[in-house]
């Protein structure tokens, strides 16, 4: 089975309680290449959670700064609306991205790491966070989910499964086109018939553009 993705590095104690807000964003690590820990700010840049292989006075200053910076941005005005920030440095990397009611969620890259984070990690971890905070959340938004996704010899799709549930096979009608260097989609066919894209990223992560169905998901929708 391929696209569980976890962080490789160990954590350091930690100095607040774990929330679930701190798995979701232990996996939005484990999704983006080169990342190393993430932080969920208030508007004011008070940490609400974190996690990753940093102390937590460092990850809670940097996530603090890149709201300030975050903010400044957005008053400038003339850019539009302000959704993400990337900054590159010396050794580090930083992208923070605007969530609901001034919330923010920081992100690390070490030094090497790619200059632009997966758009569909976020989107996961948008939704998820939304989910647990009782945020606004518009499903009319392009969004991604995470699959588990079994292959053969060649790569190619053979089965497909929600995150450690079942697995159902499914039939590959196409390959997609325009992806990014590394990554590989596909158009398939469930066994309950639904048609799905899937993508496969770095770190042999998977997506679907829609929400796994199977048969009981079926019935309990007839019923």
């Amino acid at each position: 089975m391929s696209g569980k993705c976890r962080s490789r590095r160990p954590a350091p104690a930690r100095d607040m309680e774990a929330t679930q807000f701190s798995i979701i964003l232990a996996e939005l690590i484990g999704r983006v290449p080169g990342a190393y820990a993430a932080a969920l700010v208030d508007m004011y840049g008070e940490t609400v959670d974190y996690a990753g292989a940093i102390e937590p006075f460092d990850v809670k200053v940097a996530a603090a700064h890149m709201r300030i910076v975050l903010s400044q941005v957005d008053r400038f005005g003339k850019l539009g609306e302000t959704r993400n920030v990337v900054i590159r440095a010396a050794t580090t990397s930083f992208v923070v991205r605007k969530l609901p009611i001034g919330y923010a969620v920081a992100l690390l890259l070490r030094k090497r790491a790619g200059f632009t984070a997966s758009e569909r990690a976020f989107a996961v971890c948008e939704r998820l966070l939304a989910i647990e905070a009782g945020w606004p959340y518009f499903e009319s938004k392009p969004s991604w989910y995470p699959v588990d996704v079994a292959v053969d010899r060649r790569g190619r799709p053979t089965g497909i499964g929600k995150v450690r549930q079942q697995v159902q096979r499914v039939e590959v009608l196409g390959s997609v086109v325009g992806l990014r260097p590394q990554e590989k989609g596909f158009r398939v066919r469930t066994e309950v018939g639904e048609e799905l894209t899937i993508v496969r990223e770095a770190r042999r992560c998977w997506y679907a553009d829609e929400v796994v169905c199977f048969e009981w998901d079926k019935n309990q929708k007839r019923s």
